[in-house]
């Protein structure tokens, strides 16, 4: 059913008289039924006028109801206060209870537009039309945006409406009469090649050509904005940032290529080998030596090794970095992709193994260059952060580890004490993800664990014993240990750094 709530403090006249003027408001009586007709239907402003023993109520919804002028409705009176407020009981005969047109009645609501006054004269109201466009005159413009891409057709939502500048946006968020369909040979565009670049969520500009209730618009596309400038060039120039678990994957059929693809030259295997020869097994992330020179030769640190290599050439750290050997990778398949390949391997180019083995390798690296920017020093935190992702091997699948340090700026100071916290994000096979912190304050290592999965909680729990007696045989003094189901809250929020490569205040 549809109600329509009456905005006016007062109550409905019972007994109305003459045709012709508007309803005036006197006197309302609980689940009183009213007949109406409609007498027009103003689709392009969602206003509906209808008579009630010869009187006329003139109401605003919020879409467009598929209603004709003459067809007859049953009103009741449902509430009296605090607002009148009245239901459709009884639609046109030809509307079904299944229909689109019932089931955008049943949920409308509408309000009573207030009565002009004795000395202005009713405007008249336009004839009724299905086509929010029909009512436009020529050289009137509006903006729309592709909803959908036909044969032969354009679906289009009206954003913006002549005339209408004191309800902006209003057609573009009622739905209903806000879209049309265009077919190909109402729209003249001004650059036919627009055609051909047009995608659904394109935001086109139309011109009244000729008016009617099948009109004729000049069609262009519309200038994009400083912001959407702005967003399309780092679409381009930044990649899409990969985690080092798909990279890993993408590296073993780098390594046995198939018989077919004789894209891939030695350097570039041998680049590979290198990489994944240096990622750890599970088992040795257990070992505080290699989790520390994992940690060391993650990437996050190639810039500080660069500086310690022009003091100390013969250091090894800096050869096996992470983010040293994945440059060098990037550049060798950038080079096996310009070479020039022979008529007997013309099928081949460029190599689809190589071009998606570069997008891995060149997303894993910008997600490598943002966890260095977001582990600099920040003036306003009063902790020094360092967030890096350690991949490692399960056996034969890859699998990454996600750690964040926190370490208080004042414990840099060798008098103070020396506090940290570690955060660490990993979902083990047939687990939830589990998101552990272990802090160590006053020399206590405290650790905390969350996750989602009620079974996932229950074992952890049962193992806190176990892990107690592993800090202890580490001779770690061990302090409180707790296990909670959901996800951690951050209590100083102000101590992250920020996790965007942009600010928008900028």
């Amino acid at each position: 059913m549809m109600e329509i709530k009456l905005p006016l403090d007062a109550k409905l006249v019972m007994a109305l008289g003459k045709s012709g003027p508007p309803v005036s408001v006197s006197e309302l009586k609980l689940n009183q039924v009213l007949d109406a007709k409609i007498i027009s239907n103003q689709v392009i402003l969602n206003t509906l006028t209808v008579s009630v023993a010869d009187k006329t109520m003139t109401l605003q919804s919020q879409q467009a109801l598929p209603l004709q002028p003459g067809q007859s409705l049953q009103l009741q009176v449902v509430k009296l206060l605090p607002t009148p407020e009245l239901k459709i009981i009884a639609l046109p005969v030809p509307q079904s209870p299944n229909s689109p047109g019932f089931a955008a009645a049943e949920s409308s609501t509408l309000k009573l537009l207030p009565s002009p006054t004795a000395s202005a004269p009713a405007p008249t109201a336009p004839p009724f039309t299905s086509n929010p466009l029909a009512l436009l005159n020529p050289g009137e413009h509006v903006q729309a945006q592709v909803l959908n891409i036909g044969k032969y057709t354009l679906t289009l939502q009206l954003t913006s409406v002549p005339g209408h500048t004191d309800q902006p946006q209003q057609t573009a968020t009622t739905g209903g009469d806000s879209r049309v369909v265009m077919d190909s040979k109402q729209l003249q565009w001004s650059e036919p090649a627009a055609k051909l670049v047009l995608s659904v969520g394109s935001r086109i500009d139309l011109q009244i050509l000729k008016s009617g209730e099948n009109p004729v618009l000049g069609a262009s596309l519309s200038a994009p904005s400083t912001e959407e400038h702005i967003a399309t060039v780092f679409k381009q120039l930044l990649p899409l940032q990969v985690p080092p678990a798909q990279l890993l994957a993408q590296l073993g059929p780098l390594l046995r290529p198939t018989a077919s693809d004789k894209t891939v030259g030695e350097l570039l295997k041998q680049l590979a080998h290198e990489i994944l020869q240096q990622i750890p097994d599970k088992t040795k992330l257990f070992e505080p030596t290699t989790l520390k020179q994992a940690i060391a030769q993650s990437g996050l640190f190639m810039e500080r090794h660069l500086v310690e290599a022009e003091t100390n050439p013969q250091s090894l750290v800096l050869q096996d970095d992470f983010k040293l050997k994945l440059s060098k990778l990037i550049a060798q398949l950038g080079l096996e992709l310009a070479a020039p390949k022979d008529e007997s391997s013309a099928q081949q180019t460029p190599s689809d193994l190589l071009k998606e083995t570069l997008q891995k390798a060149q997303g894993n690296l910008a997600k490598l260059t943002l966890d260095q920017l977001n582990s600099l020093p920040r003036d306003d935190s009063p902790k020094q952060v360092w967030i890096l992702e350690l991949p490692f091997f399960n056996k034969t699948n890859p699998e990454t580890l996600q750690l964040v340090v926190e370490q208080d700026k004042q414990a840099n100071s060798e008098s103070s004490q020396k506090n940290w916290v570690v955060s660490i994000t990993i979902t083990p096979p047939e687990l939830a993800t589990i998101r552990c912190k272990v802090s160590c304050y006053d020399g206590s290592v405290n650790t905390r664990f969350w996750s989602e999965s009620t079974s996932t909680v229950d074992k952890i729990n049962t193992s806190l014993d176990y892990l107690r007696q592993q800090f202890e045989q580490k001779g770690l003094k061990p302090g409180f240990m707790d296990v909670q189901q959901g996800k951690p809250t951050q209590a100083n929020p102000q101590t992250l750094p920020p996790q965007s490569l942009l600010s928008e205040k900028v």
